[in-house]
């Protein structure tokens, strides 16, 4: 029984410290002493940013920006606002895609000692997208901002300007960050941004990504961040990543920074229920006294961060940031190697090691990835939870749970991997299974550090620690004495360590396979633990099964049962949407709320699913009563030369244009908006363009010579319901209105020739 007792007290006490940790700081109140950074004081602003859903374009937008003038203006921060008619073009393998949007940046100076120094930047988005609130997305980077320049004026003045850019358009495509560093005259005076921005509703924020030649940057933060949370790993695989934040524009002018997030309570990400009632004011003292200290340092350093060569860095469960250079990761595997040969000769016993059973440990840390990742598909599975972001919601809204299901699922792939070849064999087994299983880490390791040496670390630390145990304990031969206690507390802290990456993966990504690598991880410390399966009796085989059974049961609950509620209520986005022979449908994009269902055939219009032209995404939709519209005045004209000029004005109430373009041959000089722009320069190549806040819309004009078709398609989405259609049914509370919800589309097809 000592080993099945053994294991639950290092299972216990690795999330107890996990837990601590992962939480978030205790919110300050607004009367706090002005040297402090205090979430009270944010709060206060965010209440009145985040009142009511304030997408780019907005009435409400524009009442967030007329606010922050008053605020920056009460900072001496000189605030204007820079109006810019902003574009994004992206080529993909099939298609281009164009955003565009009038944006309104507020932009100020708190002047420094030194105004011809590079100034620190501090950069975060006041848009929200349509249907939230916004409170986290982005309003408490917003808050957090000024509360910061609030903090660093308590020093006195700063050695270099602070220049403060509150971005608008992020949203729509990080326009407002484009129209500042591609074009603002104050961004070329930049040397050094930090952002803030969100991904949820609370949780601990990381320093999650780095501009490039990281060293000296990291040696700053290392030096002055307070409950630091952040690593190498994150910032490597977000370079992998197609997501953006208004730091990516900054990065891609090759600024230096940091840029910092937070991804808990992610039901409420671009959601209706991100309020400020919801919002976790632990996450928003968090993360200001993660980026003040930091933020202070830069403003009153005589220098500015320059370029180093990128740093190896982890955080320690918020007490520490460890960071070296990458090339030092070799040692780490050279003392992993060192203490494995200690643990070699300190065994007890005379028995051999034998390489077969070395290799069956090799073979068996593969088995426990490949049955860690089956078993946690098959937990995911269980929930009966479609996937992708927005499939992913009914397992957010009961996070915990589902994240107590998953660790059940891969402790039980552990138990019994670890049991099975460890079963019945001669006495030096144990050992030579354990040493075979450190040696796949150890190699795996070694790989990344020659091809990613940044993220190695997520490697090199638990193979490490594994040896290190091995050292103490004879590679598990010696279970008793003080050493055996430091062993166990050493495997504590790393399972602990890696809850953080499984906490984090599981947010994150809905790729449930993922986490298999911290169980394999995990393998390295628990695997002379793991021997409960053959050798506890009454506990023997059983273990394995109780585990794996008790996540499949947490899943499948929360499959037959609904996690639907007033704090999680079900997404509905009805929209009416009209063709321009009058011809209309109920429809709301997969998947359904039971109670949207019951509103798209409220017109006893057959149910189906289908697609709209120009409109993204599948909707289930059915035929509603015809009402009268007037369709968005789209004109081509051909003119002289073969010049050729598409316009499509906005509805007076339009909210979004979807415009699709195509020409079926080779076009020269194309322009959008009077400038040079790289689309339909290929033959049958779709356009996909999405306009907002831009009263003209879009004009395209180009040259063809000889006989050409274009085909366009468009959605026009207009705030409101149409009038005369039959109205909208109250919505229960555990129901509520997402993103375009309410919305009129008007839609049509044309081709035309010359």
């Amino acid at each position: 029984m000592n080993r099945i007792l053994t294991l639950l007290a290092v299972l216990v006490a690795a999330f107890a410290i996990f837990y601590v940790a992962a939480r978030t700081s205790d919110p300050k109140p607004a009367n706090a002493p002005t040297s402090e950074f205090s979430a009270g004081r944010a709060m206060a602003d965010i209440a009145v940013m985040a009142k009511i859903p304030h997408p780019v374009g907005s009435p409400a937008n524009a009442d967030v920006r007329d606010y922050l003038v008053k605020r920056m203006t009460a900072l001496g921060l000189a605030p204007r606002v820079a109006r810019a008619e902003s574009r994004r073009v992206h080529t993909a393998e099939d298609a281009d895609y164009v955003a565009g949007v009038t944006v309104e940046n507020v932009v100020g100076v708190l002047p420094g000692r030194d105004r011809t120094a590079p100034a620190l930047a501090l950069t975060a988005h006041y848009d929200s997208v349509a249907g939230s609130p916004g409170a986290a997305d982005d309003i408490t980077g917003v808050a957090d901002v000024l509360e910061i320049v609030r903090l660093i004026k308590t020093h006195g003045t700063p050695a270099r300007d602070v220049v403060v850019a509150i971005t608008d358009g992020e949203e729509a495509g990080l326009l407002g960050a484009h129209a500042f560093f591609d074009g603002d005259p104050l961004a070329r005076h930049v040397g050094f941004v930090m952002n803030l921005e969100s991904r949820g509703g609370g949780g601990r924020a990381a320093m999650f990504e780095t501009g490039a030649d990281n060293g000296a940057a990291i040696a700053l933060f290392a030096r002055t961040a307070s409950s630091p949370n952040a690593n190498s790993l994150t910032a490597f695989v977000y370079k992998l990543l197609p997501n953006d934040t208004d730091f990516s524009v900054a990065r891609a002018h090759g600024l230096h920074g940091l840029n910092y997030a937070f991804i808990g309570r992610q039901f409420d990400y671009h959601s209706p229920s991100s309020t400020v009632a919801a919002l976790d004011q632990g996450a928003v003292q968090q993360m200001g006294d993660q980026a003040a200290p930091t933020a202070v340092a830069l403003a009153f350093s005589p220098v500015l961060p320059g370029t180093a060569p990128d740093v190896v860095y982890g955080d320690l469960f918020g007490l520490i940031v460890v960071a070296y250079p990458a090339w030092s990761g070799w040692l780490a595997l050279i003392a992993a190697v060192g203490l494995g040969w200690v643990g070699w000769t300190r065994r007890a016993g005379d028995d051999a090691i034998g390489w077969i059973g070395i290799a069956q440990g090799f073979a068996a840390g593969l088995l426990v990835l490949a049955i860690a990742a089956a078993s946690l598909a098959l937990a995911r599975y269980a929930t009966g939870v479609g996937g992708g972001w927005f499939g992913y919601r009914p397992l957010l809204a009961r996070f915990a749970p589902f994240e107590v299901a998953m660790a059940l699922a891969g402790l039980a792939a552990l138990l019994f991997v670890g049991g099975v070849t460890q079963r019945g064999a001669r006495p030096g087994k144990p050992v030579e299974t354990w040493i075979g299983v450190v040696l796949g880490g150890l190699i795996g390791a070694v790989t990344l550090q020659i091809i990613a040496p940044t993220a190695a670390f997520v490697l090199a630390w638990p193979v490490l620690a594994a040896c290190a145990c091995a050292a103490l304990t004879g590679w598990g031969s010696r279970r008793s004495g003080w050493t055996a206690l430091v062993a166990v507390a050493l495997a504590v802290v790393v399972l602990a360590w890696l809850g953080g990456f499984f906490h984090t993966l599981l947010q994150g990504l809905d790729v449930p396979e993922a986490p298999a690598l911290i169980v394999w991880l995990a393998a390295m410390v628990l695997w002379p633990l793991t021997r409960v399966a053959v050798d506890e009796r009454p506990w023997g085989w059983t273990a394995p099964a109780i585990t794996l059974t008790g996540g499949l049961a947490v899943a499948l609950w929360l499959n037959v049962t609904s996690p639907w509620t007033p704090r999680h209520p079900a997404a509905a986005e009805p929209l009416y949407v009209v063709n321009e022979t009058g011809q209309a449908w109920r429809a709301a994009p997969l998947p359904l709320a039971p109670w949207t269902r019951a509103v798209l055939v409220a017109d006893a219009g057959a149910y189906s699913e289908q697609s709209f032209p120009a409109l993204p995404g599948t909707f289930g939709a059915a035929r509603a009563a015809p009402v009268a519209t007037i369709p968005p005045a789209i004109a081509v004209v051909v003119g002289p030369a073969g010049r050729i000029s598409l316009t499509a004005p906005f509805s007076p109430d339009g909210a979004m244009l979807y415009l699709d373009v195509k020409v079926n041959g080779a076009v020269t000089d194309v322009r959008l908006g009077g400038k040079s722009t790289a689309i339909l320069t290929r033959a049958e190549r779709w356009t996909h363009l999405r306009w907002q806040a831009a009263p003209d819309g879009p004009t395209i004009t180009f040259r063809a010579a000889g006989h050409r078709t274009l085909d366009y398609r468009y959605a026009m989405v207009l705030n409101r319901w149409p009038t005369g259609a039959r109205p909208l049914p109250a919505m229960p509370a555990d129901v509520m209105a997402w993103d375009r919800s309410g919305a009129t589309v008007l839609i049509g097809a044309h081709a035309v020739s010359w």
